[in-house]
């Protein structure tokens, strides 16, 4: 079969060429065909839908508007069963497909896409035609497994390789003089169309590509790349980029080159200074003035790196001077790495990463509504923005606790205030803190009220739960109740649901009897040693900042049930990172205080200290600890990873399952 650019078989022009639409659902209705530029009224009723009975019902469009795609947010409001929202279509969008849904901390819990056929729709203008780009994206849209469109709208729905051809050969018939834009979705079609001929066929379109008086830097990238990775022909690829590279000195190739350059460097104290000069002779602030650019993944990199460096060397001033061109995306992961990770590794002096953590928070502050969580359609504008505040939260949490343990009690007030009401209860070290600030800034009434919701809120740290005692005895004489006043401070619908969903994630799962000695040399036998106990495995290392951040609340639960003959708790040190872990285990069991039974875990056939942890591997099916594992009569039934930050939601956790597995008898 012959190939140009403005020629197909009839039978696929054979398409009216006014709008399409895959919305007919008698969920959603609209007040007509979207036109870009006007606004468009639509009601959606769940019923019968995958969100009938669901609440808080959110809404999302894709959008392809001058051949790039785009995600908007479709903000709903409920009228009796039904939601509506008005959208304004922006202009020049030639095509919009709208999802429904609803998350769970943060993800999406469920969706309604007109049952895998799509809520998508080809818009018109205001004169009643098509507009360019419709009918590209009606195909790339509807083909997922094509990759140039975006990806998790569709389930299974698939269009052929034959219709892709049809729709992007339509846009081509409608629309050539814009081929340039879409020249790259294109050569994808011609390869999956022409198979083994396309290195035959496609230097051919390069050429006439190469012959068109508006191609930018994008076109000559592809020129380029095709020759030079796809046709292997690097005499014409160099050619190419060297045309390329004259053209965009400062362009996105050049900028590439220069990146990688620099950041694969060896490293040295000469490699901070040649990221220094990308960053001199690329700003920052250029690449975002180029739409198409896509190279934030760079400079993200390279902030990364130089942060590490300049703390390393003690260059906080560099650091500090550097900030104001980074994103909110990028300074809460230097903020993660650079002040957080000391904060709670006691690392560094708290004296010396201040003046960073203070300098970071304005930053994080002043930028948290920028966008750059909305890269790559990761988000919605309004999901990037509560992504975005979430962060903020857990770093204001950070830097108060910081502040907190320096005795900077007035300095941290602000931070506080500016903590969302969402998160400001809910993480138990944050509440110890509050509670401290509070106490040491004359505010005792209000450190007691926080208290009291901490624990409502099953967020406490083994201090709250001891200072809350001490108020209790002191009000009622003695310690009796006082478990019982705890939990009538927590919600009673809360706690149901806590408790559901525990026993929702009981399991029943063989596992390889074992043999592994403690710090005494003695052997613990899962076979004899577990016989008619409910056990109890928190798999840890010494290098798991985690794993460490979880056993006050562990010495609380262990010793809930010291006194039980029918439970017994094991902490089974794993996964070492040096020859000396088992010093190092007793150094640090014995100037901790932990009244821990430590086990040491086996060297497996490969040299890793796993070997037990790695038996049970494919019922965790992850290899992340801190873990707990419970067992049962040579059976695991229960198991989590990681750990939350709540001592007392961890002693709520294992004390219910081992009180649901002890009603089994």
């Amino acid at each position: 079969m012959k190939y140009t650019w403005i020629s197909a078989l009839a039978m696929m022009l054979a398409v009216p060429g006014v709008g399409f639409s895959q919305t007919d659902s008698s969920r959603l209705q609209k007040s007509g065909v979207p036109v870009a530029g006007d606004t468009l009224t639509i009601h959606y009723n769940p019923a019968g839908g995958p969100l009938a009975g669901k609440e808080h019902i959110r809404g999302m469009v894709y959008t392809y508007r001058n051949y790039r795609w785009g995600l908007d947010d479709v903000n709903l409001q409920l009228h009796n069963g039904t939601y509506d929202a008005k959208y304004l279509v922006p202009e020049n969008c030639a095509f919009v497909a709208f999802k429904f849904y609803v998350e769970q901390d943060g993800q999406i819990a469920a969706y309604d896409n007109n049952s895998d056929y799509g809520f998508a729709e080809t818009t018109i203008n205001k004169q009643g035609v098509a507009l360019p780009g419709g009918a590209l994206a009606w195909g790339l849209f509807r083909k997922p497994s094509f990759g140039h469109a975006p990806q998790g709208y569709f389930e299974k729905f698939n269009i052929s390789d034959e219709a892709l051809e049809m729709w992007i050969r339509k846009e081509m018939k409608n629309y050539p003089q814009y081929m340039p834009r879409y020249f790259g979705d294109y050569l994808a079609m011609l390869k999956m169309s022409l198979g083994d001929e396309y290195n035959e066929k496609v230097e051919r379109n390069l050429v006439r590509l190469a012959g068109l008086p508006d191609i930018d830097e994008s076109n000559y990238y592809q020129i380029f790349s095709t020759y030079q990775f796809e046709l292997k022909d690097t005499h014409k690829g160099d050619s190419v980029k060297a045309v390329l590279l004259a053209k965009y000195p400062h362009g996105r190739q050049a900028r590439h080159q220069a990146y990688t350059a620099a950041y694969n460097s060896e490293q040295n104290d000469a490699k901070l200074g040649k990221m220094e000069k990308f960053l001199q002779d690329f700003p920052v602030a250029e690449m975002r003035k180029d739409s198409g650019a896509e190279q934030q993944y760079m400079y993200y990199g390279i902030y990364r790196e130089l942060a590490v460096g300049y703390v390393a060397t003690g260059q906080f001033d560099k650091l500090i001077a550097l900030l104001p061109q980074m994103d909110f995306a990028s300074l809460v992961e230097i903020y993660r790495w650079n002040v957080e990770r000391h904060f709670m590794t006691n690392s560094m002096p708290l004296d010396s990463i201040y003046p960073l953590g203070n300098a970071m928070m304005k930053e994080l502050i002043s930028k948290v509504h920028d966008g750059s969580y909305n890269e790559n359609l990761r988000f919605t504008p309004n999901q990037a923005d509560e992504f975005a505040m979430s962060q903020l939260d857990k770093k204001l949490a950070v830097q108060v606790r910081m502040l907190d343990k320096m005795g900077r009690y007035a300095e941290a007030m602000p931070y506080l205030r500016m903590i969302s009401p969402a998160f400001i209860y809910t993480n138990a070290k944050l509440n110890d803190a509050h509670i401290d600030i509070l106490e040491h800034t004359g505010n005792t009434a209000q450190a007691a009220a926080v208290l009291e919701t901490g624990v409502s809120n099953n967020a406490a740290t083994p201090g709250m739960i001891e200072k809350l005692k001490k108020e209790y005895v002191a009000m009622n004489g003695k310690e009796d109740g006082f478990d019982a006043y705890m939990e009538r401070l927590k919600p009673a619908a809360d706690v149901e649901k806590f408790r559901s969903e525990i026993k929702s994630h009981l399991i029943s799962e063989k596992y390889t009897p074992f043999k592994l000695k403690d710090l005494n040399g003695r052997t613990v036998s899962s076979a004899t040693d577990f016989k008619d106990k409910i056990v109890v495995i928190d798999f840890w290392a010494m290098w798991c900042t985690p794993c460490k951040s979880a056993f006050p609340g562990m010495q609380m639960v262990v010793d809930k049930y010291a006194k039980d003959k029918h439970v017994a708790f094991y902490f089974i040190a794993t996964q070492a990172a040096n020859k000396n872990y088992k010093e190092e285990i007793k150094s640090y069991i014995s100037k901790s205080g932990y009244r821990f039974n430590v086990l040491l875990d086996e060297i497996t056939g490969k040299g890793a200290q796993d070997q037990v942890f790695r038996s049970m591997v494919s019922v965790f099916r992850s290899s992340g600890i801190p873990r707990k594992v419970v067992l049962k009569n040579g059976v695991i039934r229960w198991t989590s990873e990681g750990y939350g930050g709540s001592a007392s939601k961890l002693v709520d956790e294992l004390s219910y399952v081992i009180d649901l597995l002890k009603n089994e008898n």
